[in-house]
């Protein structure tokens, strides 16, 4: 592959071509200080892929911006402003780059760009408009364009491994299918398009593949088919194609899926009621791993289709997670091997490509915190205050639960307690409790439109009418004035 670099910073230029050429085996990379030049050079052998900087040329150059929509091109700026981005989509730049440009997205850019081009060069054209001698263009899936005239057949290839994608795609090339396919190679999965037969060998043949792929690599792999073509353009197919491989979160790796139909999520909401996140802090206080294993299960590994959204299940998966932070702030357990376990919980929610890991990651994560830290809230060099406060954070919304029992947790007479609390806080147990309740029920106020006896009954009263005195006692207003002002 040979890459000419159009730049006038000579150092630039000598940096990036040591780059290339030592990490990218096969490529040359040729600076030039002009275009003149580049263009002369260009006209004697013509480049597979040309770099240019984009800060260095006249914007009222036509010949200039002509030639460049006829050449496959990367721009370099040092001007991150939405003009630069028009300029490089305007004259159909593959892509562009600012400066200063990381190494590995300059590097990530020009593998795919050789995928591409090996793709041209070994493919015989293929194309679903039989009026269009050229076959599919990477562009093809990201622009509008006609609709699909004949039947074709689009079938997406996840690797749970992304660093297997190259060895698919290798394996795609070799293998024998009845038909012609081109084969594309993007960042999540690896894209097969071919001629859509009456019949139903291509079943078989991806069947045959996948096997042939377990018995040589044994990775986990999954391939989704898709056959809904009638009335779409080829974007408007594989951002289909791109939807059903998400279906992977539901159903795992090690499958074949093929579908005829888009998808239609089901509604969801998210985030965890007050009645959930009530559930959540009696069964982390009670140590109740059974039961907090049994609600996960109910929850996120019962799906049926139609599947919700997944960014939705992992966002509600990340409320739980929030309780269980929750639990853990309220015993101070933020010692950094439970905050770096904490975190990389966190990361598994959000990248894990399965369900059923980031339920096993976060159930492993809470037993471990819920077993190994027993009793810590008595250990450590807390104080008095401290510890009282973090018992009433656990407990504010049982109406049942007062000095006598935190006295009990603590293991001090309550007598005892009372006073050596009120001495070292400057408040009485009773206040500070009240406080507590108060802090939550602003909350709820402010982010739910639940009613207000459902607010009272939460944070641990009784009766509205007793909540409301309260309410105004702290906030000199009443719940409803709260709700209602600025």
């Amino acid at each position: 592959m040979v890459i000419y670099l159009l730049t006038a910073d000579e150092l630039e230029a000598r940096g990036m071509k040591w780059f290339v050429e030592s990490h990218l085996t096969g490529i040359q990379l040729i600076p030039f200080d002009s275009f003149k030049k580049m263009t002369a050079a260009s006209a004697e052998k013509q480049p597979d892929l040309f770099i240019i900087d984009m800060d260095k040329w006249e914007q009222k150059d036509d010949s200039f911006e002509r030639w460049l929509q006829s050449v496959r091109w990367i721009g370099i700026s040092s001007e991150r402003i939405f003009q630069t981005a028009y300029r490089g989509l305007r004259f159909r730049a593959e892509d562009v780059l600012f400066r200063p440009i990381a190494p590995d997205e300059l590097m990530k850019c020009i593998q795919q760009l050789r995928f591409q081009i090996r793709n041209k060069k070994r493919e015989a054209p293929l194309y679903p408009d039989t009026a269009r001698d050229r076959p599919i263009d990477y562009s093809d899936f990201f622009l509008g364009g006609q609709k699909i005239k004949e039947p074709i057949l689009m079938a997406a290839l996840l690797a749970e491994d992304p660093d297997k994608l190259s060895v698919v795609h290798s394996r795609l090339q070799q293998f024998s299918f009845s038909r012609e396919k081109q084969i594309f190679a993007f960042s999540q999965f690896i894209l097969c398009v071919g001629k859509l037969p009456e019949d139903e060998l291509y079943r078989e043949e991806f069947h045959a593949f996948f096997e042939q792929w377990k018995k040589e690599c044994d990775d986990p792999l999954a391939i989704v088919m898709n056959m809904h073509w009638k009335g779409l353009s080829l974007k408007e197919m594989y951002d289909r194609t791109k939807q059903l491989t998400e279906m992977i979160f539901f159903e795992g790796y090690d499958i074949i899926l093929a579908k005829m139909e888009q998808i239609s999520w089901a509604p969801m909401d998210p985030f965890l009621t007050p009645l959930e996140q009530r559930h959540w802090i009696e069964m982390l206080e009670n140590r109740d791993i059974q039961g907090i294993r049994e609600w996960m299960e109910h929850q996120f590994l019962g799906y049926t289709s139609p599947y919700p959204p997944p960014e939705m299940v992992r966002i509600r998966i990340t409320s739980v997670l929030a309780q269980v932070r929750r639990y853990m702030k309220s015993r101070q357990l933020q010692q950094p091997d439970w905050e770096g376990a904490y975190h990389e919980v966190f990361r598994q929610i959000t990248q894990e490509p399965v369900v059923y890991r980031i339920v096993q990651a976060l159930l492993i994560f809470t037993t471990r915190l819920l077993t190994e830290t027993h009793g810590s809230l008595d250990t450590g060099t807390r104080t008095l205050v401290e510890k009282v406060k973090s018992l009433m954070e656990s407990n504010y919304w049982n109406p049942q639960w007062n000095l006598e029992d935190c006295a009990k947790a603590l293991r001090i007479n309550k007598s005892t307690l009372s006073r050596r609390f009120a001495a070292e806080s400057g408040k009485t147990f009773r206040d500070t409790l009240h406080e507590i309740k108060i802090v939550e029920a602003k909350r709820l106020l402010k982010e739910t439109d639940l009613p207000l006896d459902e607010i009272a009954r939460l944070v641990g009263y009784h009766h509205r009418t007793y909540f409301n005195v309260k309410f105004k006692q702290f906030e000199k207003k009443t719940p409803t004035e709260f709700r209602m002002g600025p």
